[in-house]
């Protein structure tokens, strides 16, 4: 079998996002077709904050590399790929290519690709992961929406101001009660100091983890940081390019989770090694999965393999990124998810809308 194709668009369903108060953000579709003589696809998406224009247009100039490659050969494909990364390809497109190697072998196969990978379950609980919302009323009448869907557990991403963010944590808790899961996201907004600030006021409200009260490249203050607090710290996921900036950090005692996405950080590929990583030191490896349904299924599929990924990140609000798929991740009764059981990533694609929200193609 070889590759005979590949194609990708830029998908817009006016998504706008707003986190911290500061960062706003247009979320695109990056699609990726790979082809092969036997008339078997794989397909896979990335959801990019910024510069989707730009990773499309440097997978368009990955397909020499492709055509003419068995498409079962990920190793060796992903390896050759991560060679050509040291000149500035961004990660997203290397990601985008190994999620479609993968669900192309599922395809072949037959298999959805947790299977292929070794089934360790095929459901998890899934967390309400919020937007940044103007005041407290708001953040507590979304919250008792998602209580009353189903939800066992919340990620708030707060405003970025430590005493405001500290009174937000406690009210929220008071809200939920101490049988809800809660876990904070500070987009990068904190010096060192009100980071430990607020991350020992979380850990005295019952909070699972910190999720990047720092920016991400603070690999000394991170140290100290996980030092200092009982809660779990980890980073975010947009500066994780691959599981070997994850062995930096782990190696480090920078981080106390491992956080990663197979549509940014390498692939499918790349996260199952990160998850492995992770285990060998002890940790839980909390794959990141919000976006549209094509990179949700992806993270998801890796998560069905693994036994330290602990919850499902659900992005909100419930709806807006299944633009284009015929099958959507669905919230069950009981707060969780299931692991898709089609071939491959386990989604189908309705194309004829998906090309209507096209705004480009390479």
């Amino acid at each position: 079998m070889k590759i005979t194709d590949v194609s990708v668009q830029v998908v817009d369903a006016g998504v706008t996002m707003l986190f911290a108060e500061r960062l706003i953000m247009n979320l695109a579709n990056v699609i990726v077709r790979v082809r092969t003589e036997d008339g078997i696809e794989g397909v896979a998406g990335s959801s990019t904050y910024l510069g989707a224009q730009a990773v499309a247009a440097a997978l368009a100039e990955l397909k020499p590399l492709l055509v003419g490659e068995d498409p079962l050969y990920r190793e060796r494909i992903w390896q050759r790929l991560n060679e050509v990364s040291i000149l500035m390809v961004p990660p997203h497109s290397l990601a985008l290519v190994d999620c479609a190697l993968w669900d192309l072998a599922g395809r072949a196969a037959g298999l959805p690709v947790y299977k292929l990978l070794g089934a360790q379950r095929d459901r998890l609980s899934a967390y309400a992961s919020s937007l940044t919302y103007a005041t407290l009323a708001d953040f507590q009448r979304e919250i008792e929406v998602w209580l009353q869907k189903g939800f066992r557990a919340i990620k708030l991403h707060v405003w970025g101001d430590p005493e405001r963010d500290v009174e937000l944590c406690a009210a929220v808790r008071d809200q939920v009660g101490p049988s809800v899961a809660l876990m904070v996201d500070a987009v990068g907004s904190y010096s060192l100091g009100d980071a430990i600030r607020v991350g020992r006021h979380l850990d005295e409200l019952g909070y699972e983890w910190f999720e990047m009260p720092l920016r991400d490249q603070h690999v000394q203050a991170y140290r100290t940081l996980a030092a200092a607090l009982d809660i779990p710290v980890t980073s975010g996921e947009v500066h994780t390019y691959g599981f070997q900036e994850a062995a930096n950090y782990v190696g480090q005692g920078a981080w106390d989770i491992v956080r990663i996405d197979a549509g940014i950080s390498g692939g499918i590929t790349s996260v199952r090694k990160a998850a492995a990583l992770a285990e060998a030191f002890g940790l839980r490896c909390e794959i990141h999965s919000h976006g549209y349904t094509l990179a949700q299924a992806a993270n998801l599929q890796v998560m069905g393999s693994i036994s330290n990924c602990r919850y499902f990140e659900y992005p909100m609000p419930i709806g807006a990124f299944d633009a284009g798929m015929r099958d959507v991740i669905a919230l069950q009764p009981d707060g969780t998810v299931c692991v898709p059981a089609k071939p491959g990533l386990g989604v189908e694609v309705d194309w004829e809308r998906m090309d209507a929200l096209t705004v480009a193609r390479f």
